[in-house]
This record gives C-alpha cells, structure tokens and sequence, in this order.
C-alpha cells in the first residue's frame, strides 16, 4: 500500500555538506551542502535542497535531474558551447549523461528532484 511521505528535517538554511569531486573544480574553493528529504518507496526518485558557494567546477549527470532555483544564480555551459544563466525562480531539467561547467558567481540554492536508474542509496 503506498502513504504520503512527509519530511522538514532540514530547512534550506542548515544543510550538512555534500561536496563536489575535488577533481571537477576549476576555480575558486566552492562549498556545497545539501540533502535529500524525500524517496520513493524504490528509491529511484528522490528530492531535496542543494546550495554552492562561488567558484568554477565541472559538474557530470548520472542521473536526470530538475531543479527550481531558490536563490542566487548560476552560469551553465553545456559541452557543446551553450551557455544559460539560472536565477531565482527559475526551473531547468539536466539528463542523464549531461557534462556542464558551473560558474558561480555568489551562492545559489536549488530544490532538486532526482530519477536515477538504480536505487539511490543515502
């Protein structure tokens, strides 16, 4: 039987770390922290808060993954040379397999929702 899943265990403000690969940084020293609230019941969808300090650094896609951006900005350059700038209010879906290079530029802040092709242990 399936039942809602409810979760506030951590409000934006007070994420624990979740750092980026020390390897895909480019610039700078970005400090990123976040956590997942919710997972469905296979563990192949999950959600929660993200947030980076300014710097440059790699980021790849292993998963699809949609965001709404709470606060800040970030400057998004795909492989392929597009660039998109991320600002508050802003929502933006990454497939699986996307290889962008983040800049940036203060702090930005993301709600983010996951679909992975395994379960997604935490």
């Amino acid at each position: 039987m399936s039942q809602l899943h409810i979760s506030a265990a951590h409000t934006p403000d007070e994420l624990p770390p979740m750092p980026i690969e020390p390897e895909w940084i480019q610039e700078g020293t970005p400090t990123a922290c976040g956590t997942v609230l919710n997972q469905s019941e296979d563990k192949l969808l999950s959600s929660g808060y993200w947030s980076c300090t300014a710097g440059k650094f790699k980021w790849e896609f292993v998963w699809d993954e949609f965001v709404t951006v709470l606060e800040g900005e970030a400057i998004i350059r795909e492989e392929n040379g597009d660039v998109h700038t991320l600002r508050a209010g802003d929502v933006a879906h990454f497939p699986r397999g996307l290889i962008t290079y983040w800049e940036v530029p203060t702090f930005i802040r993301k709600f983010f929702t996951l679909r992975t092709a395994e379960p997604f242990e935490l």
